[in-house]
């Protein structure tokens, strides 16, 4: 039988979706629950004060005699800044926009928006640090004043503590508003398993879930995190260094310390160069996170999508010899294993202080002011043909004195989550 040796492919056509391929992109809450009502009272310039008063003080009279002392009246400024501008900015030439199956500008100006909403988010979300209040491990049957772990059987407490610290203050019952991402919504919907709550099973609007435990209860991918790497062994000396094929991760993306970086970077991502000692191997793998920018000496670069889950996480690393901060947003641990892949087993290297901060707070607790929405720009380019495109926001966030304690945080253990 003769074989065919037909080459006709070149008679295939090839065909184009409707449409490209979507980006997924974070839900929101920032607007729903901050206090944006300031917004009117700066028509112009960058600086709205709002100052507050000193505490009067009661006293006895007695009947007959003079009041000789009397309350000294204070205040003391406060003031809303005006002070953060972010531009996503790009530039499409008109032949591309010509030639194009789809309108790049459009859909790129789009992703932008997206983009500057969840960096609105996280400014927003950042501010659980000025709450007066925690709630540690103490709070929720544990010891001490470390992280608590929150499961199935005392997430119920974990809303409990948080209504109490705010009663505490004299904070009015209604209009209480809790932020909490994945996991302690997964833990939380185990808890009620079963049960008649009314619970809901789908994020509405502006993330909003259901309401809960007297708190509306807010979906979120911008929870903060931290964590602490420290390095150097138990004597933290920043001459110990990692072994070979010991690694870290945020999450799920791996960073993996090698004596020799792999020849070809492609085949291996995320790998860090051990130097001579600890604190210049640390310098390595803080820039392998905080950095796009490929390095052949000092590590490989981790994968694109990899690298997109950092952005969105806007998830940074901070170096200060014998330790490393890795902090963000979202729910994210931090954890070591040894070459064999058995957590906590890394040599010189211990990661500390894993934590989430879930927060609870009256509606309109923390002030944001937006005098430039996230919005595109679209100007022509004067030497070339085609458009710059400005997507650009411009705004101020403030948590003033007295809504401090309008608000508390949790110290959730995230060590375990895997």
């Amino acid at each position: 039988m003769t074989t065919s040796a037909n080459a006709i492919t070149a008679f295939n056509p090839a065909f184009w979706a409707r449409e490209m391929q979507g980006v997924f992109q974070r839900d929101n809450v920032a607007i729903a629950l901050a206090n944006t009502e300031l917004r009117d009272q700066l028509p112009s310039g960058t600086i709205i004060h709002k100052p507050y008063r000193g505490t009067l003080v009661a006293q006895t009279y007695v009947k007959g005699t003079d009041i000789s002392t009397f309350n000294d009246l204070s205040s003391t400024d406060e003031y809303l800044t005006v002070d953060t501008t972010k531009v996503v900015p790009f530039y499409v030439d008109e032949l591309d926009r010509m030639e194009n199956k789809w309108d790049a500008a459009a859909v790129f100006a789009q992703d932008a928006q997206k983009v500057l909403n969840n960096l609105l988010d996280q400014a927003v979300l950042a501010k659980y640090s000025d709450a007066r209040t925690s709630i540690t491990s103490q709070d929720l049957g544990g010891s001490g004043t470390g992280s608590a772990t929150v499961n199935a059987a005392n997430i119920a407490n974990l809303f409990a503590v948080a209504a109490r610290k705010l009663q505490d203050a004299d904070v009015p019952g209604n209009d209480l508003c809790a932020i909490i991402g994945p996991r302690l919504l997964e833990t939380l919907r185990v808890s009620v398993a079963g049960r008649e709550t009314g619970f809901g099973d789908t994020v509405g609007d502006n993330g909003k879930i259901s309401n809960r435990f007297g708190f509306g209860l807010y979906f979120s991918n911008n929870i903060p995190f931290s964590a602490l790497v420290t390095y150097g062994g138990t004597t933290n000396n920043p001459t110990n260094n990692p072994t070979d094929g010991d690694y870290i991760k945020i999450g799920d993306i791996k960073f993996t310390f090698k004596s020799t970086l792999t020849t070809d970077p492609a085949t291996v991502a995320g790998e860090i160069k051990i130097e001579s000692t600890a604190a210049a191997t640390f310098v390595n793998l803080a820039a392998c996170i905080n950095s796009a920018t490929v390095s052949a000496a000092a590590y490989t670069q981790i994968s694109t999508a990899n690298r997109r889950k950092l952005i969105k996480g806007s998830i940074t690393a901070t170096n200060s010899a014998p330790t490393v901060t890795i902090a963000g947003y979202g729910d994210v641990p931090v954890q070591e294993y040894d070459s064999a892949g058995t957590l906590g087993a890394a040599t010189n290297i211990a990661v500390t202080s894993n934590a989430q901060y879930p927060l609870f707070m009256k509606r309109g607790a923390i002030d944001l002011v937006v005098p430039k929405s996230p919005n595109v720009e679209f100007r022509m380019a004067e030497v070339r043909l085609g458009r710059f495109v400005y997507p650009w926001m411009n705004y101020g966030v403030y948590t003033f004195d007295q809504m401090k304690d309008a608000m508390t945080y949790g110290n959730i253990d995230t060590s375990s989550w895997v």
